[in-house]
């Protein structure tokens, strides 16, 4: 069988092969794929660092690589975006302690007292002095989460992570010694 299907070859082997079977099929042609990738990959990676560079630079006339590139540098900033929210998150969490929360006002149910939680007895009212007079009861102050507000755009997240280059100083090295 030829692995380089197209489309409908690969729609009418999806729904009407046995599913164990197509994975399977799907699983080899992924690993011949893999094996050629890497191969590749390890060939041509200075071209495309370099192809990288000059797209950055806005020099490559190729609608189609500009758009899958940028697709790329989207996908790329959106990820940064949620690690550094998460480290920024993190660090608020940090400062606090972390202790258990007491139990004390839960109260366990044993097996023996599942019947009476299961069956609806009539309440009765037992009628007092208290229930004629009406008592005021503080309200307790409830605290409500607030939306935190991060700065994605600080100077200190854009070097984040970044190895420090051998051979030049850079300047964002000398802030954080600072």
């Amino acid at each position: 069988m030829d692995i380089s299907m197209n489309e409908m070859d690969n729609l009418t082997l999806e729904f009407f092969m046995n599913k164990s079977q197509y994975q399977g099929l799907i699983k080899k042609h992924d690993i011949f794929n893999d094996k050629n990738f890497n191969k590749e990959k390890k060939f041509y990676k200075k071209r495309i660092l370099d192809l990288t560079k000059k797209l950055f630079r806005n020099e490559v006339d190729d609608s189609q690589l500009k758009n899958n590139f940028n697709g790329y540098i989207k996908s790329c900033c959106n990820y940064l975006k949620f690690i550094d929210k998460s480290d920024l998150m993190q660090e608020n969490y940090s400062d606090s302690e972390n202790e258990p929360t007491p139990l004390d006002g839960l109260d366990e149910v044993g097996y023996n007292n599942c019947d009476y939680l299961i069956v609806n007895k009539p309440e009765t009212k037992q009628i007092t002095m208290d229930n004629f007079i009406n008592k005021k009861e503080k309200k307790t102050n409830i605290i409500l989460p607030e939306k935190k507000n991060f700065n994605l755009k600080s100077q200190e997240l854009k070097t984040k992570g970044l190895p420090k280059k051998k051979n030049i100083n850079n300047k964002y090295e000398d802030k954080k010694k600072t």
